[in-house]
């Protein structure tokens, strides 16, 4: 009888360790690439082929729902526990203040950016999303607020970095420690993006321009989350970013153009990385241990 991660998981191992060979991991992303197209495929029966942002958030939440349970079979069959992943309960503080640092941060920057490209600023809660040209509704950003931050980000970060990504590291045998960690990033981040061409071609009959760029940003920003999961172990910090970056929580709108301002965020996700880093070494967590002692001494 397989046994659930407990509580009292240790926190010191890293990579953490899987009890399958590669078949669980392919299992994975055939079954996400399945259910996307399935979703997809459904949605489209319920609301039309153009859902609403109210459409689109309510479904994301079932949705959601049987993402992560197929990500917990995938764990629970491994027998890895969520803390070996970087979900103890010490972490959730340090993630929430650093995602506070980004919000504060973003804010900041999308009003600079709008003074400086001369567009006319205003304030609000959510005046991002709420203005011309997104121009939703309170309740539209109300339940993509809910779907986002509680299950798109959070589910996609637990089976593709906490799980795909690990699994990938710790079980290749080729380089450095620093090598397989490029790896297990590359290999997850590609998977994503990948596991979304049935549904682009087969659903939404997308160009092939279109398609590849969207295959290019979709790995492109898995390999920012996986350096700074593989950077800071943290995977509540991955889950909370995802999710600010699904739908930014701005208390200005900047003007059209502005945001999101990717040379921004890369400096700014980049200096996060290193002072969480930093402050985490310092404060000699159990999950940063085989650094600080390789010998285990």
């Amino acid at each position: 009888m397989q046994q659930a991660p407990s509580s009292t998981e240790p926190e010191s191992d890293w990579p953490p360790t899987f009890r399958a060979g590669w078949w669980p991991a392919v299992a994975l992303v055939l079954a996400f690439t399945g259910w996307i197209l399935i979703s997809v495929t459904v949605s489209g029966w319920l609301f039309g082929d153009t859902l609403s942002t109210i459409e689109e958030g309510i479904w994301t939440i079932p949705s959601g729902i049987v993402q992560l349970g197929i990500a917990v079979v995938i764990l629970r069959y491994e027998r890895v526990g969520y803390r070996e992943l970087g979900l103890a309960p010490r972490l959730v503080r340090p993630a929430l203040a650093a995602t506070g640092v980004v919000i504060l941060v973003a804010n900041v920057a999308a009003a600079g950016l709008g003074v400086v490209t001369g567009n006319k600023i205003s304030f609000g809660l959510m005046e991002f999303y709420l203005t011309p040209p997104p121009d939703w509704t309170v309740q539209g950003v109300l339940i993509s607020a809910v779907a986002l931050y509680l299950f798109t980000g959070p589910v996609e970060e637990l089976a593709f970095r906490g799980y795909l990504q690990n699994k990938v590291i710790s079980n290749v045998t080729v380089g450095s420690p620093t090598v397989q960690t490029i790896i297990g990033i590359l290999t997850a981040a590609l998977a994503f993006a990948l596991l979304h061409i049935p549904v682009y071609l087969i659903v939404r009959e997308v160009s092939t321009g279109a398609l590849i760029v969207t295959l290019v940003l979709l790995t492109a920003t898995g390999i920012m989350y996986g350096s700074i999961y593989a950077a800071t172990r943290n995977l509540y910090l991955v889950m909370f970013l995802h999710g600010i970056g699904n739908l930014w929580p701005l208390v200005v709108d900047p003007g059209t153009g502005v945001w999101p301002n990717y040379s921004v965020l890369l400096v700014m996700y980049i200096f996060l990385t290193v002072l969480y880093r930093q402050w985490a070494t310092d404060l000699t967590l159990p999950i940063f241990a085989q650094e600080r002692d390789p010998a285990g001494e």
